[in-house]
């Protein structure tokens, strides 16, 4: 992760309870929450991955809100209202419109060794009731110099020749989220023209 620091430094010493990685879109929650998952897991999950019991039988969970069923994640064998012990984390939260969901949210305990992360492009959405539970993490845009630390070094992962004038770009653009700005690397990876690449991940 590039950027946030202060942010990212709040997140890092939150070891249970309930979170709300808020941001606007591409700057990062999921991968922030992720990052966190497997540090205090030991192990790492992609994007695209549900969930995963570990050796320690800590149960690390990660789904979209909308393919979410909140029961699914209740503590097997254990008292009512818990969560399986372990580390959950919920991406589009805003999307937790059912009242079924958002009630047993509000309600719902918290094992000591249980971390709930809720990731939102809009925290309005949830219930007061939710917000008011959960330590808040806020990610925002990337600053002209964190722009360039990024592109240099997804340059050198991906193999494109680093160059001021992506960054130039880039920053003209406004592309100020680590998403755009790593899809548009992989992007002149394959090919494409600068401008082009930039345009396509506007």
């Amino acid at each position: 992760m590039i950027g946030n620091t202060d942010a990212l430094s709040v997140l890092r010493n939150i070891t249970n309870g309930f979170v709300l990685i808020e941001g606007p879109m591409g700057c990062g929650k999921t991968s922030a929450s992720l990052a966190h998952a497997a540090a205090l897991t030991g192990v790492q999950i992609e994007e695209s991955q549900t969930r995963y019991i570990s050796e320690q039988c800590r149960f690390l969970s990660h789904y979209h809100a909308q393919d979410l069923d909140i029961n699914f994640l209740a503590s097997d064998g254990g008292p009512l209202g818990f969560f399986k012990p372990g580390v959950h984390i919920i991406d589009e939260a805003q999307e937790l419109t059912a009242k079924r969901q958002q009630s047993r949210l509000k309600t719902i305990r918290l094992q000591p060794d249980t971390l709930l992360m809720l990731c939102t492009t809009d925290p309005g959405a949830l219930d007061p009731a939710i917000r008011d539970r959960c330590a808040k993490i806020r990610l925002g845009l990337l600053t002209p110099r964190e722009v360039r630390a990024l592109v240099e070094r997804a340059c050198q992962h991906t193999g494109v020749h680093y160059s001021d004038n992506i960054v130039a770009a880039l920053n003209r653009a406004d592309h100020r989220r680590p998403r755009q700005i790593l899809n548009t690397i992989d992007d002149l990876a394959r090919g494409k023209p600068l401008l082009q690449a930039v345009a396509d991940n506007l």
